[in-house]
């Protein structure tokens, strides 16, 4: 069971019912929604537990206050359906008319362009992509730590690597690594303003490094696992905009609506959606991302491992004898099968809600269902033992563990689990001065803290 709660406020919710009053780019789906919503306006008028923005900040205002704003957001609708209707404003037909569907095709197959395919991981084969322990002679490896949503960070990173053409733009990258095998620990989400951004080219340089005969794997962090969850804590305003602006704005204007919204209880809509299992990102991106990877001799993992973590995957061939390791690929299908799923059933796209309190109920059963089926792979929290979320073999930073002896024990038993002849682990999650080795070189601590956000740290790989 992982300890991931999220919790929504009426202050929050009516701020994010005020901001539909103020869009530009407001349009209901059809006339007759527009008669639903002023039902559904009544009702929530009625309620004395509607919370005016005003009140966020212990200012107390009247209900009527509350209504007029209500009143404000519906009649926005109204003129601009208005103005369609006279010709002032053409818009488009929605693309989505389901109320339950998922809101993927708005931005991708169906939509007026494939905006997801920007974010499109190459397809990896679990079983061979994620465990490649014999590898052809001279095969160069590299990787590096958490980016957390600095560009020019993953930029440095990334040329450092000699992956990345030097000369290349974010926009148009290019691979130079031939057939270098990277892997990137997790990490790229949180703490900073580009993470779409870092996103877009990870993926651009993965699809031209599987072309080129190499490889750009990228691993999940606990901050991907917090996303998924619903949970923001450590996402900065400026991410929160690029999701708006990248993501957000585009499925108002193909869905000619913003009330999809609603349902996320005013808890960053645009990033919630993007991340959360069965979301936009999810079979694109998410879903070919991994928890563990074992190349060559060395096992990759965002935090750490332990031999439990592993063990039950493993066996014996019945037939030969052989010892199976199957660690690692358990993990990577427990978290595919669960990222690609919508745990929480249907959308509630049309903002159909007859009170506030149902609002706020289903964001939190949205929550609440995504953590509770979460796999202990991506699971925890602060001091717990999963693979994302422990620090028993990189804190302190720059120095030996705090009881050297145990951890050494721990990563010897991990590392017999993980593969045949596996020597080391390399992980990020902790900043550390520097790339650094640890346990008798068993533990290869890799997070420099390169991001603006964290401690602005050298990169290195």
């Amino acid at each position: 069971m992982i300890t991931f709660v999220a919790s929504f406020s009426r202050p929050t919710l009516v701020s994010a019912i005020s901001a539909f009053s103020t869009s530009a780019g407001n349009r209901l789906l059809t006339s007759s929604s527009t008669s639903t919503g002023t039902r559904r306006l009544s009702s929530l008028c009625s309620s004395s537990l509607l919370l005016s923005r005003q009140q966020q900040s212990h200012t107390r205002r009247t209900t009527t206050t509350t209504q007029l704003q209500l009143l404000n957001f519906f009649s926005t609708n109204n003129d601009n359906e208005e103005e369609s209707a006279s010709g002032k404003q053409q818009q488009q037909q929605p693309l989505l008319l389901d109320p339950k569907a998922p809101l993927r095709p708005l931005l991708s197959e169906n939509s007026h362009e494939n905006h997801l395919s920007q974010y499109t991981l190459p397809p990896t084969t679990i079983g061979i992509d994620d465990y490649r322990p014999t590898l052809k002679k001279g095969t160069r490896i590299v990787s590096f730590g958490d980016v957390h949503g600095d560009i020019s960070a993953l930029r440095s990173f990334l040329i450092t690597a000699e992956i990345l053409d030097p000369n290349s733009s974010n926009d148009e990258p290019i691979w130079c690594g031939g057939e270098t095998i990277c892997v990137q620990t997790g990490d790229v989400l949180d703490r900073g303003d580009d993470e779409l951004a870092c996103f877009r080219l990870l993926a651009t340089l993965a699809r031209q490094a599987v072309k080129a005969g190499g490889s750009l794997l990228l691993l999940y962090g606990n901050h991907e696992s917090l996303n998924a969850a619903g949970l923001f804590q450590y996402a900065n305003p400026g991410g929160n905009t690029e999701f708006e602006k990248t993501i957000g704005d585009r499925i108002d204007y193909n869905y000619g609506s913003n009330r999809w919204r609603l349902q996320f209880a005013g808890n960053e809509p645009s990033r919630w959606a993007s991340f959360e299992p069965g979301g936009l990102l999810a079979e694109n991106l998410l879903g070919n991302m991994l928890v563990s990877c074992v190349v060559g001799r060395t096992v990759f993992v965002h935090a750490g491992l332990t031999a439990s973590h592993l063990r039950e995957g493993n066996g014996v061939n019945e037939e030969s004898g052989e010892r199976v390791y199957g660690g690692v690929c358990r993990l990577n299908e427990q978290a595919r099968e669960w990222i690609l799923k919508s745990h929480h059933g249907d959308n509630n796209n049309w903002g159909e809600y007859n009170r506030v309190e149902d609002v706020i109920a289903a964001a939190q059963n949205r929550a609440k269902v995504a953590s509770k089926t979460m796999p202990d792979c991506l699971g925890g929290g602060i001091g717990a033992s999963s693979p994302v979320w422990m620090r028993d073999y990189s804190q302190p930073n720059d120095r030996e563990p705090k009881n050297a002896r145990k951890a050494n024990a721990m990563i010897e038993e991990a590392l017999q689990e993980a593969g045949p002849d596996i020597q080391r682990m390399v992980m990020g999650h902790t900043p550390q001065q520097k790339i650094n080795a640890a346990l008798g070189g068993k533990a290869w601590r890799i997070d420099v803290g390169a991001s603006k956000g964290v401690m602005g740290g050298t990169p290195e790989v």
